[in-house]
């Protein structure tokens, strides 16, 4: 009981040890929102989603339940796992609004949108859909990461894995990517489909999946140099050129702060220089 207590205290010192937390907190939020948004407009176009989505998505089909329930279920299971292996920091309020409100916002947008487009489903409308899904997913996950109040469920997974297995997170995106675009091409009959030649049998993976595999990476950093950092005003230059380890730059920043806390006022002006947000 005594380190439930413990643990508690420190996730919520760690949530308010950054300086403007109502911003970041704000803007985090209004980040998932975006983040549906683009997942929407991805799914939509008909090209595939990026591979989590995908998984969640053909399982929550199969199973005849929503998806936006299927993803907080999923989420729910990740985030318990994390909050029990993991390093707390990579926890906060901003992985609460990833696992409740993704799935929910993407699947609110792609309701309204199915219909408006299902008399111009062309191809001269699909591939627009695809780049604007691609790149407001991308432009989300960077105002999401930038903010730093907590990583999604499904990201902090890349994270534990690259540090248990002492491989770049990278190469452990790449390893979860696959896994669970496996997983969701088996329940919902995809791979069988595929491997008889029958590409109609596969949902939600195609095109759009590769490119998301390769592209979101640079695109992030892209909005992380040139339009999150600024809005945060943050040196993500001089944290790293990486997202994956300015997160868990980010999360052990946040955790340093109790023990800076009894350092005194001099510890709290080293965390300010190397985390100068103002």
């Amino acid at each position: 009981m005594k380190r439930f207590k413990f643990e508690a205290y420190g996730y919520i010192k760690d949530m308010f040890a950054q300086h403007h937390m109502v911003k970041r907190v704000i803007l985090s939020l209004i980040s998932i929102v975006v983040m549906g948004f683009g997942i929407s407009l991805f799914s939509v176009s008909g090209f595939g989603v990026d591979p989590f989505t995908s998984m969640n998505m053909n399982v929550a089909s199969t199973l005849g339940i929503g998806f936006g329930t299927y993803q907080l279920i999923v989420n729910f299971i990740i985030l318990l796992y994390v909050i029990i292996v993991a390093h707390r920091g990579l926890v906060g309020v901003g992985t609460v609004f990833n696992m409740v409100g993704c799935g929910y916002t993407c699947e609110f947008f792609q309701n309204i949108f199915e219909p408006l487009v299902k008399e111009h489903y062309t191809m001269s409308l699909r591939v627009p859909l695809l780049a604007a899904g691609i790149i407001t997913l991308c432009f989300a996950c960077s105002l999401f990461f930038t903010a730093n109040v907590g990583v999604g469920p499904y990201d902090a997974l890349g994270f534990m894995l690259s540090r248990g297995v002492k491989l770049e997170h990278k190469w452990t995106r790449v390893i979860t990517d696959i896994t669970v675009v496996l997983i969701g091409l088996v329940v919902s009959g995809g791979l069988t489909s595929l491997l008889h030649g029958n590409l109609s049998g596969v949902h939600n993976i195609g095109i759009g999946t590769i490119i998301t595999a390769f592209c979101m990476g640079p695109l992030i950093n892209f909005f992380n140099k040139h339009v999150s950092a600024k809005i945060f005003n943050v040196d993500y230059e001089r944290l790293s050129k990486d997202v994956a380890f300015f997160m868990i730059k980010g999360a052990l920043l946040k955790n340093s702060v109790p023990v800076a806390v009894r350092q005194g006022r001099r510890s709290y002006k080293m965390i300010d220089a190397v985390n100068p947000i103002r």
